[in-house]
């Protein structure tokens, strides 16, 4: 397939957006927004049994000294629980989780004020972890993504006024992340903070509700998706590229 053909396949999501995928934040505007590109520390889901860290030596003068082993999870054990921290904000009752995670580029989905502590409030973003795709990925199943195919993932298109790598956004990895914790990205034209522009925050939150409640959020919208998708599959190269293995 010629470089001119993937060039316009991976274009393909300017045809139902027919507008800028993203839209720049001015520099003297310091506040966060809904749909804006951000950095922080994100969490996976466990694959395996849980492991947790359990007490072996405490250090009542400095807890922050105390000595842990990784365990795995056992409920009737007195040394992964009953040993309030405070240093660790840790409760008699709660367990230190071991929990893999990395520094990931997430988009803003929501910003609360967490007051279920009357002590302890603070504020936390609701963020969508973005994963770039890698050499494993096959075109298929990136370009099914771009088909709005699959209801767990949004296309994420690379540029150079918002995210640097093709990537898809997981709606299958949304979490809480205390807002103290993230700081903005910026693009790579401009040096600039960035977001979704409206339209694409449109078609994300619309491809969300049919994760979420199996319905699309505006119906409409949803019409102009699918034919969007009739005249992309009716393209003999796209075709192609989606009876690759």
């Amino acid at each position: 397939m010629s470089d001119q053909s993937i060039r316009g396949i991976k274009e393909s999501i300017d045809y139902i957006c027919n507008c800028e995928f993203y839209e720049e934040i001015p520099s003297n505007d310091r506040n966060f927004h809904i749909g804006q590109f951000l950095k922080g520390h994100i969490k996976y889901p466990l694959t395996t049994s849980p492991k947790v860290l359990e007490l072996e030596h405490y250090d009542p003068e400095n807890e922050l000294g105390s000595i842990f082993k990784i365990a795995d999870y056992d409920p009737s054990s007195a040394t992964q629980q009953k040993w309030p921290i405070k240093q660790l904000n840790l409760r008699s009752t709660d367990r230190l989780y071991i929990v893999p995670g990395k520094i990931r580029t997430v988009i803003l989905l929501r910003i609360i004020e967490n007051v279920w502590m009357e002590d302890e409030i603070i504020n936390l973003a609701l963020c969508l972890p973005i994963s770039s795709f890698k050499s494993y990925h096959p075109t298929s199943f990136i370009l099914n993504i771009e088909l709005f195919n699959y209801p767990q993932y949004f296309y994420i298109k690379a540029s150079g006024k918002g995210a640097r790598e093709e990537s898809a956004a997981r709606f299958d990895l949304i979490q809480y992340v205390p807002l103290d914790y993230l700081e903005p990205v910026r693009n790579e034209n401009s040096n600039s903070n960035f977001m979704l522009s409206p339209f694409t925050l449109k078609l994300m939150f619309n491809h969300l509700s049919k994760f979420l409640f199996n319905e699309p959020y505006d119906e409409i919208l949803e019409q102009e998706i699918a034919a969007f998708r009739d005249i992309m599959l009716a393209e003999e190269s796209i075709q192609s590229l989606l009876a690759e293995e």
